[in-house]
């Protein structure tokens, strides 16, 4: 397939956000970060790379898949299945910490390439990266956030939207998870409370305690009904809650407060729109995704003359690459099943 007959965000993508050494920038415009949980400009994400195998394979393109994969295991992914979740360009040391989902989205992506196309590589590839996080984990007796190689320390939480039941399914099927790390965690996710149609942000392991954000980021919100969706959940009341609020306003805001359910903030965005559309599509709300894909695309350039076009939310020629690759992934589920 030729430049010209890909969608044109993932042409946007390709040329705004790609470095010199085949990284995918978080940021369009570079900029200084001191801090190492946070993330700077043209510094790329295991986040990214991830997202980026997961759309090649909704496309059903190997050679675009093999493209990242080639990156992935250049740039991001140690002998020993260490994922490292953030790249500095040019920078001489790495971050010393893994990011869980990431790990699993891609373990997960290797998985699903290998009962595709047949490449027992991919599979020893996800193999490896299981190997190294059931590991780490050992002492934990459950998956958590991340792990810093460089104190030997497992975080104490685990975010909800970090997991993936299915993939998780998935990857245990195969023989690839720890027995105890795998029902723990699944545990966790199957016995968390609902608080006002919401649930809990995180579970904080040393404390045996669930954890509710008082303002609720709806793309956390989103990302786990997604994951259930994936797994046969429906998450009832959460899905009450955005079409509610989608009749009412004609928009689904970032931020909302927990006791009073009224938005917090004005922004929407693109991301949390798609995986809006894709949580909607896995349980059939076809007609309610097509409405909020309706309102995704305003955010999009569709002037063919702008440098940006193809490009969501971009403001003073900077953008955030989640908040395209997220729509991305989106459309390509659309066109999937024909909308």
């Amino acid at each position: 397939m030729n430049n010209d007959e890909r969608p044109m965000t993932e042409r946007f993508i390709h040329e705004w956000f790609l470095n010199d050494d085949g990284t995918f920038a978080t940021y369009i415009v570079d900029g200084d970060q001191l801090d190492e949980d946070l993330v700077a400009g043209r510094e790329a994400l295991s986040e990214t790379i991830g997202l980026l195998m997961e759309y090649a394979l909704l496309r059903d393109d190997h050679s675009l898949f093999q493209e990242y994969v080639e990156d992935f295991e250049e740039s991001f992914l140690e002998e020993d299945g260490m994922i490292y979740w953030k790249l500095t360009p040019g920078a001489s040391e790495h971050v010393s910490t893994n990011a869980l989902i990431d790990d699993i989205r891609i373990a997960y992506a290797f998985m699903n390439a290998y009962e595709r196309y047949g490449e027992t590589e991919y599979r020893e590839i996800s193999r490896v990266i299981t190997h190294q996080l059931n590991s780490r984990y050992q002492d934990a007796e459950v998956y958590t956030d991340f792990y810093d190689t460089k104190h030997d320390y497992a975080s104490s939480v685990i975010t909800l939207s970090y997991i993936d039941r299915f993939a998780l399914e998935i990857l245990h099927h195969d023989n690839q998870l720890d027995e105890t790390l795998y029902q723990n965690t699944i545990h966790i996710l199957e016995e968390a409370p609902i608080q006002n149609g919401f649930y809990p942000k995180s579970y904080n392991v040393e404390q045996a305690e669930y954890e509710f954000d008082q303002e609720v980021n709806m793309v956390d919100q989103m990302i786990i009904a997604y994951h259930e969706s994936k797994a046969g959940m429906r998450s009832n009341e959460l899905l009450d809650f955005i079409r509610d609020e989608f009749e009412r306003r004609g928009v689904i805001h970032g931020i909302y407060d927990l006791k009073t359910k009224t938005p917090l903030v004005d922004y929407e965005s693109p991301a949390l729109y798609g995986f809006t559309i894709m949580y909607l599509l896995e349980i059939e709300e076809y007609e309610f995704a097509e409405s909020v894909y309706e309102r995704m695309i305003q955010f999009r350039n569709e002037d063919t003359s702008d440098p940006y076009y193809g490009g969501y939310t971009v403001i003073n020629g900077d953008t955030h690459i989640f908040d395209n690759l997220v729509p991305l992934l989106a459309e390509q589920q659309l066109k999937k099943i024909g909308m």
